[in-house]
């Protein structure tokens, strides 16, 4: 075990080192600043200090940022980030199944830090208490591929894998993914075509159609188009065995949920609340939404399941293997790679609720 300033296998650990910090709630402009802080050290015989090549960036990280969430004591300064990619460069004794120099990508426990990833260096653990997960990063995916994995494909794994006992045993499965071509609905499309025999249709924008496409959908609806829509619901009534909401809200529950079958699920990787924490949310607003959760899951028509906490098992266990095989990838496109001193812009990106796959901070 080394400590901070000293050479661990001709890599020099400095003492301070760049971070993207949140200094005050609020706007992006206001509250994110590239600073130097003290680099973490190892001094537990479970920590990895890892030096970080890309940190992926996640809704529920701006949203805490502007102060959205009822997060309560969120004290600033701090870093925000819960993915990553990197290189392991320092470990305490009593971890084993890593070693200095191997590239490793996964998640913290805690999204909105104060010690995330969106810095030069973070230390985990391989303790129980500290949580979160480290996979070896295969040779057939990047730094920035890596870092977009975390919550977003956990999600949508979830979202899928949590309620596939819905899905008939036998026969042709039929799934519906609304937001396909967001951060989880790209995972979502890919990872339903890995389950034999299923059909899966995407609804996005007609711009994103043919992306959505190339990743396995069989169909694509526009959702911009309310011919397209009411077609869908007209025709494919009672057809589908689930439903994958990406973007959350009212108005895509009571105009969907028609399709489902009498045993179809109607599964959200968001709730019953649009891009919620977009808005300020209080104590109050939490209470009406899980009111209404309680309502649809006791009283609906069908199924209803909500994907709250990832579990970081189910990405070392479940999800590494797809990557590692390549049966999943990670939808980037160069005009949403940032450098880390550019999280400002990442941010107010990602605000947009108009982006296509993962939004990485290049560090």
């Amino acid at each position: 075990m080394s400590a901070a300033g000293t050479t661990t296998t001709n890599h020099v650990i400095p003492e301070m080192m760049h971070a993207l910090q949140v200094v005050k709630l609020g706007l992006a402009e206001e509250s994110l600043q590239y600073n130097q802080v003290k680099t973490p050290k190892v001094t537990s015989p479970h920590d990895i200090l890892i030096e970080v090549r890309a940190a992926g960036v996640n809704p529920v990280e701006a949203k805490a940022r502007q102060g959205n969430l009822p997060i309560p004591f969120l004290s600033t300064p701090r870093i925000m980030g819960s993915d990553y990619s990197g290189i392991v460069v320092d470990k305490g004794a009593k971890v084993t199944e890593f070693n200095i120099g191997d590239a490793v990508y996964g998640s913290l426990l805690q999204p909105i830090g104060p010690n995330g990833s969106y810095a030069e260096y973070i230390l985990t653990s391989r303790s129980y208490l500290y949580g979160g997960a480290i996979i070896k990063k295969p040779d057939n995916i990047s730094f920035e591929e890596a870092a977009g994995v975390g919550i977003a494909l956990v999600t949508a794994y979830q979202a899928i894998a949590g309620s596939s006992y819905n899905l008939p045993k036998e026969g042709t499965k039929k799934i519906l993914v609304i937001g396909a071509s967001g951060g989880v609905g790209t995972y979502a499309i890919q990872y339903a075509k890995t389950i034999p025999d299923t059909q899966v249709i995407g609804v996005c924008s007609g711009k994103n159609a043919k992306l959505v496409r190339s990743l396995g959908a069989d169909d694509v609806i526009d959702y911009t188009s309310k011919e397209a829509m009411d077609t869908l619901v007209k025709d494919e009534a009672r057809t589908y065995d689930m439903i994958v909401d990406c973007i959350g809200g009212d108005d895509y529950y009571y105009q969907v949920i028609s399709l489902l079958k009498k045993k179809g699920v109607y599964s959200t990787a968001v709730g019953p609340s649009i891009h919620f924490g977009a808005q300020k949310q209080g104590l109050l607003d939490v209470a009406k939404i899980g009111m209404t959760l309680l309502s649809r899951k006791l009283f609906g028509s069908h199924s209803y399941q909500i994907t709250l906490i990832p579990s970081w098992k189910v990405l070392e266990m479940e999800v590494a293997p797809l990557l590692a095989s390549g049966k999943i990838k990670t939808v980037l496109r160069e005009d949403q790679i940032f450098d880390l001193k550019d999280g400002v812009q990442a941010h107010k990106k990602i605000e947009s609720h108009r982006t296509v796959g993962k939004i990485i901070l290049r560090v």
